[in-house]
């Protein structure tokens, strides 16, 4: 019985320890500091979502590009058998 009491206080002095060393570490506010760090990853964010809706925009031109480039590859490709049909005859 008294090695489990012992063990029980050990246990919750540990548990008290950790607990005030996590209330420590807490504030109610960030500092200067900090509120700048945040300032800074939001304007970076910004700046990399911006990059990135354009190069979507880049993409889908480059798509369109190549869905036309392919359309006229596909007719070229019937106009010459067309011509080989004609030209066997």
């Amino acid at each position: 019985m008294l090695k489990c009491t012992r063990t029980v206080i050990t246990i919750g002095m540990a548990f008290l320890f950790a607990g005030s060393l996590f209330l420590y570490g807490c504030s109610s506010s960030p500092d200067e500091q900090q509120l700048k760090a945040l300032q800074t990853l939001k304007d970076e964010t910004a700046q990399l979502e911006k990059e990135v809706k354009e190069k979507e925009v880049k993409k889908s031109d480059l798509e369109k590009n190549i869905a036309e480039k392919n359309a006229k590859i596909k007719k070229c490709a019937e106009d010459q058998a067309i011509v080989k049909q004609r030209l066997a005859k």
